[in-house]
């Protein structure tokens, strides 16, 4: 299967190293500058397995190749077609310009996808996307390698009403050759809308370790995680209104609390350090853009449906203080 991935970062690698280790062509998209670079791409499996995936020359491109069977993004949410009045810059290409450019293959979004950027994307690139939730997880470490979670408890959800019927058998392919790479993907009706409630319920702990400088610096600020708890219950109250959130989402949520947070993060560092240090790595200031653009859309969300959120804006005018990262 020919596959493109737009955005060479730790999702992109981690399912492009996948599929091209099993043999599939794969293609990375990155801005031009990046196109030549010639460093091997490396991706660790931190649970389970003990496994070592390298791809020695990714192939990279600065466009989409005409040829190519579908094409994956997982690009940042603010990258997906910038924002004028959130400072998006105004020159480059985006995302919503190589698709416009590009074959008429199925489009899958990786990235969480909210309606606003959803329609933006579609009128931009004059064509239907299909939304889908990752099931994997990663970082780069500071020796360039990708360090990933991947299980089968949350396997990647393709919509599978997402795009044109045309699209359907490249997309039920895709989910089958994820799968046999060791990436579980199966299609499912409702993930746009799936996608959208998660990422809403989701969304003020995600920006609390940007807004609080990561996840053990906010717990010592009393202030910010009171805040962050508001507007955690915000946001939920609103995901009800928007769909069903994952069912992992659900449950983790339930835990959320000025009694639990604290011995719950207190539990990861003692069992799973690594994973606290993705949580700052993957969620902080590198994502700064990113939280400020989709804090907006989730609160333009509830002034829709008459939801008062005060808390989260509280939440989005200190994380607006923050410096964004270099």
């Amino acid at each position: 299967m020919r596959v493109t991935i737009v955005g060479a970062g730790a999702l992109g690698r981690i399912y492009g190293v996948r599929l091209a280790t099993q043999g599939d062509d794969v293609t990375f998209v990155v801005r031009p500058e990046r196109a030549g670079d010639v460093r091997p791409f490396v991706v660790e499996q931190v649970n389970g397995a003990d496994r070592r995936d390298t791809l020695d020359r990714p192939r990279l491109a600065a466009e989409i190749p005409a040829d190519a069977d579908i094409v994956l993004i997982t690009v940042r949410f603010d990258q997906l077609v910038p924002r004028a009045d959130l400072g998006g810059a105004a020159g480059g290409r985006s995302v919503a310009d190589l698709l416009r450019g590009g074959p008429a293959a199925p489009a899958v979004v990786l990235t969480p996808l909210l309606p606003r950027e959803r329609a933006d994307l579609e009128e931009a690139a004059q064509r239907r996307i299909t939304p889908a939730m990752p099931g994997v997880s990663g970082y780069l470490d500071e020796r360039g390698v990708v360090r990933a979670w991947i299980t089968g408890l949350a396997p990647t959800l393709i919509d599978e009403e997402g795009g044109a019927p045309a699209e359907r058998p490249p997309l039920e392919e895709l989910a089958r050759r994820l799968t046999s790479a060791g990436v579980p993907a199966r299609l499912e009706p409702d993930v746009g809308a799936q996608n959208v409630a998660t990422t809403t319920a989701f969304f003020p702990l995600i920006a609390a370790i940007d807004a609080g400088g990561g996840a053990s610096a906010l717990l010592e600020n009393d202030g910010v995680l009171r805040t962050v708890i508001e507007a955690t219950r915000e946001s939920v109250a609103l995901a009800d209104r928007l769909g069903k959130v994952a069912p992992w989402t659900k449950l983790l949520l339930r835990f959320i609390g000025p009694l639990t947070l604290k011995p719950g993060i207190a539990l990861v560092r003692l069992l799973a350090p690594e994973f606290l240090r993705f949580l700052d790595v993957h969620f902080g200031p590198k994502l700064h853009a990113q939280h400020l653009a989709m804090g907006a859309t989730v609160l333009e969300m509830g002034r829709e449906r008459g939801l008062s959120m005060p808390a989260l804006e509280r939440l989005l005018a200190h994380l607006g203080g923050r410096p964004r990262a270099r």
